[in-house]
C-alpha cells in the first residue's frame, strides 16, 4: 500500500526554489513564507478543549485525517518520531482520555464513510460498518432510508457524538435486554502500532474481541467498527412524574417494585431535579419516569414533520436554560427557586407518544447547549434490586445535608438506567454472568458549580464500598480519591488479561496516557 505523505496545514512551510538562476524569487519566497509564520500557528500552540470545558491539552502536533492511508501514515510518523497518539471526535468525553501532551492528536471527525448495510447469515441480522468518526444521527439518518428501515435497539440519548468514542469507552442506553453499545459490535478493526491494521471479531478470537472493542484507544487508531441492526421498530413511551418515594422509600418494599417495572420494559430511565417542588422537602419531590416499550399496533404519534418542528422548540429552551443555569451556578442560593421554575415550566404533566426508535431513544435535543460535569458509575443490582433504592436515596440525603447548610453542588439532574452485563473487558458492566443487571447511575450540575467535585467524590465513595461500583471511563471519574488502587484491587483479573491483549498490540504504549496509564500499566 503506497502511504501518502501527511499534509498538515499548520505545518506547510513554502520552500525556496534551488535554481541558482532564480535567487532573487527565491529569497523574496523565504521572506514572505518567515512573515507567515508570525501568523501561522505551530502545532506545538494548537490547543484542543472538549465539549465541557474541563479538559484541554497541547498537542504537538494535530492531524485531520480523512483516508484509511493517512491514519496509517500518522502512526507511521508517530513511530519514527517516538511519539504517543491519543484521539478525539465531538469532545463529549468528561475524563482525560484525549489527552495527549506533546504528542499527536488525531481528530477522527472527518473519517466518517457509512457502508452499505448488509445482511447476515452468522448473526441472522443486518450489519453496517461505519468508521470511527460516524455521528449518530448520520447512521440513524442513513438506516431509515434504507430498504427496509434499519435501527439500532438501543443508542445513547445523545445524536452529536462520534461512534468512535462512544463505543471505545463503553457507552450505554437505556435498554435493559440488549446490554450496552458496544455489545452490538460484531468486528472492529485497529490500526496498531506499527500501522498494520488488524481485525477483530468473536468468531476469530473472542478474548481479544473482548478487549478490542471496548478498547479506550489503547490498542491501535480505531479504524471502523461493525455494528448489528435490526428492522425498524415503534417504541411507545411514556412520561410519568410521581412522588419520589413512590419508589425510593423503603429499600425491602420498593426494591421489587422497581425490578418488576423495570424487567417488564424494554427501557426505563428515571431523572431527578434537585428541590423540584416548594420547600426543601424531599417528600414533596417528584421524579421523571420514562418508560418505552415496543409495539407493532399502536399508530405513531406524529409526522416526521412535527417531530422535527419537536427538536427545533426543545434546541431553543435549551439555549434559555443555559443562562439561566449559569447564573445558577453564580448565585448557588437561587438553586431550590430556579430548579423548581424549569421543573414546573417542562415536567409535571403525564405524556405517552408512539415514536419509530431514533426518534423515542434521541427524545431531547439540543443538549449540547448545556455544559456541565458529570460523575456516572455502574453497579450490580442484587436480587431484589433493594440497593438501586439505596444507592439513589444517598444521593438525596446529601442532597439535603448539604442544602441545610446552605451549599448546592448538585444542582442539575440524576439519572439512571439498566443494562444488561456486557462481555467487554474493560466495560463498567462487565460480568461473567450473562443475566446480571446493572444499574448505570449518575449526578450532573452545570459547570463552575461550587464544590461539586467534592459531592461526587464523596457519593462514587459510597457506591464503591457499599456496591463495588465502577467508573463509566467517557464521565468524570479521575478526582475520586483512592480511585486507580480500588480498581485494581477489584478487578485486576479482567484489567491483566487486557493489558496482556494490549501489550501485544502496542508493546511500546504508543496509545498510552495517564488516565489509564495506572489502571492498565501499573
Amino acid at each position: 500500500m503506497t502511504i501518502p505523505a501527511i499534509k498538515d496545514k499548520a505545518t506547510q512551510r513554502t520552500t525556496s526554489n534551488n535554481n541558482t538562476s532564480n535567487n532573487t524569487r527565491s529569497k523574496s519566497k523565504g521572506i514572505r513564507a518567515f512573515f507567515r509564520s508570525l501568523f501561522t500557528p505551530s502545532p506545538s500552540k494548537l490547543k484542543w478543549t472538549n465539549w465541557a470545558q474541563n479538559q484541554s491539552c497541547t498537542p504537538f502536533e494535530t492531524f485531520h485525517p480523512t483516508t484509511y492511508e493517512e491514519l496509517v501514515a500518522i502512526v507511521v510518523k508517530a513511530k519514527d518520531a517516538r511519539k504517543k497518539i491519543r484521539c478525539a471526535g465531538s469532545g463529549h468525553t468528561w475524563s482525560s482520555s484525549s489527552v495527549i501532551e506533546n504528542g499527536y492528536l488525531v481528530i477522527v471527525n472527518d473519517m466518517k464513510t457509512i457502508h452499505a448495510p448488509a445482511y447476515s447469515d452468522a448473526f441472522k441480522s443486518w450489519t453496517v460498518t461505519i468508521e470511527s468518526g460516524v455521528l449518530v444521527k448520520d447512521l440513524d439518518d442513513l438506516l431509515r432510508k434504507h430498504d427496509p428501515p434499519l435501527a439500532l435497539p438501543s443508542n445513547v440519548v445523545l445524536d452529536s457524538v462520534r461512534y468512535g468514542g462512544i463505543l471505545s469507552l463503553g457507552c450505554h442506553g437505556a435498554a435493559t435486554h440488549t446490554r450496552t453499545l458496544p455489545d452490538l459490535v460484531s468486528e472492529v478493526t485497529i490500526i496498531d502500532a506499527d500501522g498494520n491494521l488488524n481485525t477483530f471479531s468473536e468468531a476469530k478470537n473472542p478474548e481479544e474481541f473482548a478487549a478490542a472493542t471496548v478498547n479506550l484507544g489503547l490498542l491501535g487508531v480505531i479504524y471502523t467498527y461493525t455494528l448489528r441492526v435490526e428492522p425498524m421498530f415503534k417504541l411507545h413511551m411514556t412520561d410519568r412524574y410521581p412522588l419520589l418515594s413512590e419508589y425510593f422509600s423503603a429499600p425491602s418494599l420498593d426494591g421489587p417494585k422497581l425490578k418488576s417495572m423495570i424487567l417488564s420494559n424494554d427501557q426505563t430511565e428515571f431523572f431527578y431535579w434537585p428541590f423540584n417542588t416548594p420547600g426543601l422537602e424531599a417528600a414533596n419531590d417528584r421524579i421523571w419516569l420514562k418508560q418505552w416499550r415496543r409495539t407493532t399496533t399502536l399508530p405513531l404519534s406524529t409526522s416526521p414533520v412535527e417531530e422535527a418542528f419537536k427538536k427545533w422548540t426543545q434546541g431553543y429552551q435549551t439555549q434559555f436554560g443555559e443562562h439561566l443555569y449559569e447564573y445558577m451556578a453564580a448565585n448557588p442560593s437561587c438553586t431550590p427557586f430556579v430548579n423548581w421554575l424549569t421543573f414546573s415550566a417542562l415536567g409535571g404533566k403525564d405524556t405517552e407518544e408512539v415514536l419509530e426508535a431514533p426518534d423515542a431513544i434521541h427524545y431531547q435535543a439540543g443538549i449540547d447547549n448545556l455544559p456541565c460535569v458529570d460523575l456516572e458509575m455502574a453497579f450490580k443490582v442484587n436480587e431484589d434490586f433493594s440497593n438501586v433504592v439505596v444507592a439513589w436515596n444517598y444521593v438525596i440525603n446529601q442532597l439535603y445535608e448539604h442544602a441545610n447548610r446552605g451549599e448546592y453542588p448538585f444542582n442539575l439532574t440524576m439519572e439512571m438506567r439498566f443494562v444488561k452485563s456486557s462481555t467487554m473487558l474493560m466495560s463498567a458492566a462487565y460480568d461473567t454472568d450473562s443475566e446480571a443487571i446493572y444499574c448505570m447511575i449518575e449526578v450532573l450540575s452545570v459547570n463552575n458549580t461550587p464544590g461539586f467535585d467534592k459531592f461526587s467524590s464523596k457519593v462514587a465513595k459510597f457506591w464503591m464500598d457499599s456496591f463495588q461500583a465502577r467508573p463509566h471511563w467517557a464521565k468524570m471519574w479521575e478526582h475520586v480519591p483512592g480511585i486507580v488502587p480500588y480498581l485494581r484491587k477489584n478487578n485486576s483479573e479482567q484489567y491483566d488479561r487486557f493489558e496482556a491483549i494490549r501489550k501485544k498490540y502496542d508493546p511500546k504504549g504508543m496509545f498510552l496516557n495517564g488516565t489509564f496509564d495506572g489502571i492498565i500499566g501499573h
